[in-house]
């Protein structure tokens, strides 16, 4: 199993996830000098240790989430090493846990980029096979998958961008949501679960109804 958490609406949720992030990694997040970025790295904490509780029914205390030496995410749930990601960007977090699962998750603003025809030149054996640059929302699908397939390989993104994307579309799943597009991915079996959407109400965090 794969579960999914993600959140476009920070002022909301932030402050429901107080109870989810440690004295410690409140603590990493002011090495961080501007606001957004601290509230990024809380988010993604916060909902990643909600998440494994949520879904799996543990107690906060048994989920240990630190950082590797090239600064992925390590997650670790009653002493026992789990697999996850982490992505976040302006306003936007999207995190995903698995107990056996390798897994790579991106969220991306869709918006222009001024090398978006040149990126697409580019990599026209790649990822980017048969776009034109005229499809915003096609192209920020591939380019969340290359993220989200770099994450799960641990790789380098420009090496992930050189490959033909079929094989890898076969085991992601996508989301668009509020201007966000969302990917989840593994190597070893399609998602089998939904991006799912995270609100807050006066009794904590809850998943939104499933799109």
């Amino acid at each position: 199993m794969i579960a999914t958490a993600f959140s476009t609406d920070f002022n909301t949720v932030l402050p429901a996830l107080d109870a989810w992030v440690t004295s410690a990694e409140q603590e990493a997040a002011l090495l961080y000098r501007q606001q957004p970025r601290q509230q990024q790295f809380l988010a993604g904490r916060g909902f990643l240790r909600w998440l494994v509780c949520q879904q799996w029914h543990c107690a906060a205390g048994a989920v240990a989430i630190s950082r590797q030496d090239n600064g992925a995410p390590l997650l670790s749930v009653g002493g026992q090493q789990w697999q996850c990601s982490i992505s976040h960007t302006k306003g936007g977090v999207l995190v995903a846990a698995s107990p056996e699962y390798v897994v790579g998750v991106d969220i991306e603003v869709v918006k222009p980029r001024r090398r978006l025809v040149e990126l697409v030149e580019q990599y026209q054996d790649g990822f980017f096979s048969n776009l034109d640059g005229s499809d915003w929302q096609l192209f920020y699908q591939r380019w969340t998958l290359a993220e989200a397939v770099t994450k799960a390989e641990q790789g380098l993104l420009l090496s992930t961008l050189k490959r033909p994307v079929d094989d890898y579309q076969q085991r992601a799943e996508h989301a668009f949501s509020n201007g966000y597009m969302l990917c989840c991915y593994t190597e070893d079996a399609k998602p089998d679960a939904l991006l799912r959407e995270v609100t807050a109400t006066a009794e904590g965090l809850v998943f939104a109804e499933l799109k």
